[in-house]
């Protein structure tokens, strides 16, 4: 209800419309007309076919239009289609079947002069049929316009809801990032402060530039590749800061691939879930290998698990896959065996 008074107000514009289309049709007809009785054409003949062309068109065209549209403002092609339809069917007959027998009467009766009787003859009532059966072809091209009309709309209006509900997610997985990386960072500072106040220092300076890139890249959907990569090596320095010779990183980076693209911070996550799930000393050095392959950049590292478990918080690949499907339908890829752990990052075209 509340649309079509919405609606309302549009009426006038639609009526006009509707009317220059029914004079657009009658001038044609008319033009059609008066060239198949060249011959005998008189100006006479021309108003005749003039008015009955107007009278048809702006009759059953015009009309049919609006009944249309005010069918279509009060009741919902979408929600209310079995309403919609036996609503259309019902008043399209009834309307349709008036103002032809009306024109046709008045085309018979009053122009042509035959008799009352003549008019309701079996004759006639086969042309009267079929009058009624081309105008309601016609009637029914108004509805079927207007039906694609309003589906168009709903499956317009479906999709932006649905791209407003991922642009929600993903914005909701976005802000995820940066309190997890902000609550592992001051864990490993911590450590530090008991074991090597001189570290400390050097792991809170690079971790000012890290931070700093942080929250450069969280309001971003993608970034370069090289930007990654770049924060990937800080991050390793910060790391060997603690773990000295615990930690190795190797990288092959093919330089046709640092024009693509992928999501912001999704190294850190990677890397930060490999010292967050194995053991690193001297003893028991960690090896890292990111590399690209394809069109996948790899982040792979041996396996050196803890003997305690530590708990998940579930905003590692779960947070980067539902990034990802938010601009690729390739999958990310976790492939792990008892020696090494893979993470396989589809690289999106710039």
């Amino acid at each position: 209800m509340n649309n079509y008074r919405a609606k309302r107000g549009e009426l006038p514009t639609q009526i006009f419309k509707s009317l220059k289309v029914g004079l657009n049709i009658t001038l044609i007809f008319t033009l059609i007309s008066s060239l198949i009785m060249f011959r005998h054409m008189s100006l006479m003949r021309i108003w005749y076919a003039f008015l009955i062309s107007g009278m048809y068109s702006f009759g059953i065209g015009t009309g049919c239009s609006l009944i249309s549209m005010l069918l279509d403002w009060k009741i919902d092609w979408i929600t209310q289609t079995r309403k919609r339809v036996f609503y259309g069917l019902i008043t399209t007959l009834v309307y349709t079947t008036f103002v032809v027998l009306l024109v046709n009467y008045y085309r018979m009766v009053t122009i042509q002069g035959i008799s009352t009787e003549a008019f309701w003859s079996a004759s006639k009532i086969w042309q009267h049929l079929f009058y009624i059966i081309l105008s309601l072809g016609i009637a029914v091209f108004f509805h079927a316009k207007g039906f694609m009309r309003e589906w168009k709309h709903s499956v317009t209006l479906q999709n932006e809801l649905e791209k407003e509900n991922l642009a929600s997610q993903y914005e909701a997985l976005k802000s995820q990032i940066d309190p997890h990386f902000l609550f592992n960072s001051l864990n490993v500072l911590s450590s530090l402060v008991d074991e090597d106040t001189v570290l400390a220092q050097k792991f809170i300076n690079r971790l000012s530039h890290i931070y700093r890139y942080v929250l450069d890249q969280k309001d971003k959907e993608l970034v370069c590749l090289e930007e990654e990569l770049n924060f990937a090596d800080q991050y390793i320095f910060l790391q060997k800061i603690r773990f000295e010779k615990g930690v190795t990183l190797n990288t092959h980076i093919n330089y046709a691939s640092h024009n693509y693209l992928t999501i912001p911070l999704a190294l850190q996550i990677l890397l930060e879930n490999i010292f967050k799930h194995n053991a690193i000393s001297d003893e028991k050095p960690i090896f890292i290998k990111i590399e690209t392959q394809g069109d996948f950049l790899i982040v792979s590292n041996t396996i050196n698990k803890k003997n305690t478990i530590q708990r998940s918080h579930n905003l590692g690949l779960d947070n980067i896959k539902a990034r990802y499907k938010y601009f690729t339908d390739v999958d990310v890829i976790v492939e792990e065996t008892p020696e090494q752990f893979c993470v396989k990052l589809p690289l999106i075209p710039n």
